[in-house]
């Protein structure tokens, strides 16, 4: 079925430089369109504009199911490029621990943090995370996500790691609603006690990396690079190997200390930094101009009551700046992108715009896949979010209530 959406109040369309991250005063450029119409053909955009504009390009052509939107604003699919959406079993209990005062390094002394986790998802069979997963896809994609970045790394073993990526690359071609989701390998996410931490690094280096490479299990490598976790020259060696073999780098870094992963990142050209909440001013001196994407996850410093991302800084450095939930079990639980947008807005005094291009444009960058999703324009996939109200700094405004009215990915409505 083809689409012609008319008389859209607000059409954002996010429009940016082909090839280019938008940075500076450019991330505040959203290409809206008042009063615009956009045409689906197939599971693509062909046409984003004005009504004018339409009449030209539909003469001639036929069979399009018009939808009314006036009053409504639209705009691209969101972008979720940091998450940990496969894993079992649950650490509530841990969330009363840290409001009574225990900090995240007491609670992984205490035997919980990651390895509470790594233990239920050892036990748990592949079928069994693959349904978990699955349920947790529809809540991304009722609050507007339409791509995914999952991490594996609560395995911490070879077996346990490939079974995750497995889970993550079956529900890519498998998702009933067609979601793009993207394999992360993060084996650096922290050392199994069964196994110290210099043999753990070559487990990693001499035994997953080129097995995930091998049978292409994963598109990006990461590495926790904190303090108790991999320094940074841990953290180079493993990134570097993953390179190597072709995998593309992100970091975890400057979460809860700086110890040098900024530039670790810049070395081995990382597509993003995320985290990045203690950076120091220096480093963000360091990636002006590098093209790295800087990934704020504002729902991990409302969770744990921690700084937030200085995203001002990063934005008047021309510092590309993407936003994405980190849904995990430890240290944030929400699959709402949107709730994270308002954290941004409130707390890293974000604007509107910047946001939604922090959700969209940019955030296809930190996945690389810019070529296809981000902006609603000629030729990119049809990820299409349609809101019932007639501007889009109501998405913003209106907090804690899901005015998402209908989804399209690849041109066909999953949610509505």
């Amino acid at each position: 079925m083809n689409y012609i959406l008319k008389n859209i109040s607000n059409l954002v369309t996010c429009k940016g430089k082909p090839g280019i991250p938008k940075a500076g005063k450019d991330q505040n450029e959203i290409g809206l369109i008042k009063n615009g119409f956009l045409v689906t053909e197939k599971d693509k955009i062909a046409f984003a504009g004005t009504e004018k504009d339409l009449i030209k390009f539909i003469k001639g052509k036929t069979n399009f199911r018009e939808i009314d939107c006036n009053g409504k604003t639209v705009m691209p699919g969101f972008i979720d490029t940091h998450t940990h959406f496969v894993f079992s079993g649950s650490r509530s209990d841990e969330y009363e621990m840290r409001i009574s005062g225990s900090t995240y390094e007491e609670i992984s002394k205490a035997g919980g943090g990651i390895a509470k986790t790594v233990s239920s998802v050892r036990k748990s069979s592949k079928e069994e995370l693959k349904s978990i997963a699955a349920k947790r896809l529809e809540y991304f994609l009722q609050y507007g996500t339409t791509t995914i970045e999952g991490k594996s790394g609560y395995g911490l073993d070879t077996k346990n790691e490939l079974k995750m990526l497995d889970v993550i690359n079956e529900l890519a071609f498998e998702n009933v609603y067609g979601l793009d989701i993207f394999p992360t390998f993060l084996g650096a996410h922290s050392v199994p006690n069964e196994i110290s931490k210099k043999d753990y690094i070559d487990l990693i280096c001499y035994e997953m990396i080129p097995e995930i490479a091998k049978g292409r299990k994963a598109k990006f490598i990461d590495v926790f690079c904190e303090k108790g976790y991999f320094d940074a020259n841990e953290t180079d060696r493993i990134i570097s190997e993953g390179v190597k073999f072709g995998l593309i780098p992100k970091i975890h870094t400057d979460q809860f200390n700086s110890i040098g992963g900024i530039d670790i990142a810049i070395k081995n050209k990382a597509i993003s930094v995320d985290h990045i909440e203690v950076i120091k001013r220096n480093d963000i001196k360091k990636l002006s101009g590098k093209g790295i994407i800087a990934t704020a996850l504002p729902g991990v410093s409302y969770f744990l009551s921690i700084p937030y991302t200085p995203s001002r800084e990063l934005i008047a450095e021309n510092i590309p700046v993407a936003l994405a939930t980190d849904f995990n079990p430890g240290s944030c639980m929400t699959q709402n992108i949107q709730m994270i947008m308002s954290l941004a807005s409130v707390k890293m005094k974000m604007t509107a715009e910047e946001i939604i291009n922090a959700v969209t444009y940019n955030a296809s960058f930190a996945v690389y896949n810019n070529s296809k999703t981000g902006s609603l324009e000629s030729g990119k996939q049809a990820d299409i979010l349609i809101f019932d109200f007639p501007s889009y700094k109501d998405l913003i405004y209106n907090f804690a209530v899901n005015c998402l009215i209908t989804v399209f990915k690849k041109g066909i409505i999953v949610y509505i």
